[in-house]
């Protein structure tokens, strides 16, 4: 995919990308922070002032909101990023899917910043970083990242081709949010509604994973459902990959 002297071009691709994101912005590089963190705020005081959540609370709304950020961010980095690159793809050859790799790996950025801010509140608090079951963590960060890859792969090439997308994607993302246990369980909905979610939703079983990694959630997904997911998300951003490269050679027209 991506060998030898492209690796800096992929560097210079990211730093440009992040520079520009936030360079004409009063607040800059702060925004990184202040999205989710305005989420958190809201969600928190209104669902505590509602429910009276414990303090447990706090943590498992701020990692809800963390990948669902994650998320947002890097479907539509990556949806926007072939057609943001059309004056360089016009006039350089080199692999396309570069492009795909830096917008996700700024949402990527995005997102460790975020969870560095998260970490440090749990010093602060005196609260463990994560739990015995790190790993689910790390598979979590690992499955969304190659999760949004694949989307991205199909979405840019869409998005090149047809950009009424980006308002259907808007829309989806929308019913994601409200689809994902931010900052309800699933335990509290009925049972028939909670295992749709989980197989319709994949930000379900990510949100799970990472709340089991790094608070100690317990764990109600069966091992075999995330295995057959982690298999599902490899499979679908291999057919991404395949679709973008089958389409790359018929979108320079479309700039």
């Amino acid at each position: 995919m991506i060998t030898g002297n492209y690796f800096e071009l992929l560097r210079e691709f990211f730093i440009t990308d992040f520079k520009l994101r936030y360079k004409h912005s009063y607040l800059g590089f702060l925004w990184v922070v202040l999205k989710p963190l305005s989420y958190y705020v809201v969600l928190f005081v209104i669902w505590t002032s509602l429910l009276g959540k414990g303090e447990d609370f706090a943590s498992y709304l701020m990692l809800g909101i963390l990948t669902l950020t994650y998320f947002v961010d890097g479907v539509i980095f990556g949806m926007q990023s072939l057609y943001n690159k059309a004056h360089i793809i016009l006039k350089v050859n080199f692999p396309r899917e570069v492009v795909v790799f830096s917008a996700i790996g700024i949402a990527a950025t995005n997102f460790f910043i975020n969870l560095g801010i998260y970490f440090l509140a749990r010093i602060v608090s005196g609260k463990p970083l994560i739990s015995e079951f790190w790993y689910w963590g790390l598979l979590a960060i690992i499955l969304e990242t190659i999760l949004l890859l694949g989307i991205s792969f199909f979405t840019s090439i869409i998005t090149v081709t047809m950009q009424d997308i980006k308002h259907l994607i808007e829309l989806v993302l929308q019913l994601i949010f409200w689809a994902t246990p931010i900052f309800y369980s699933l335990s509290s909905l009925p049972a028939w509604l909670g295992q749709t979610l989980t197989i319709v939703n994949p930000l379900v079983i990510i949100v799970s994973l990472l709340r089991a990694g790094l608070i100690g959630e317990a764990l109600t997904i069966n091992p075999w459902h995330i295995l057959v997911f982690s298999v599902g998300v490899v499979v679908f951003t291999v057919l991404g990959y395949i679709f973008f490269k089958a389409k790359l050679p018929k979108i320079a027209e479309r700039f």
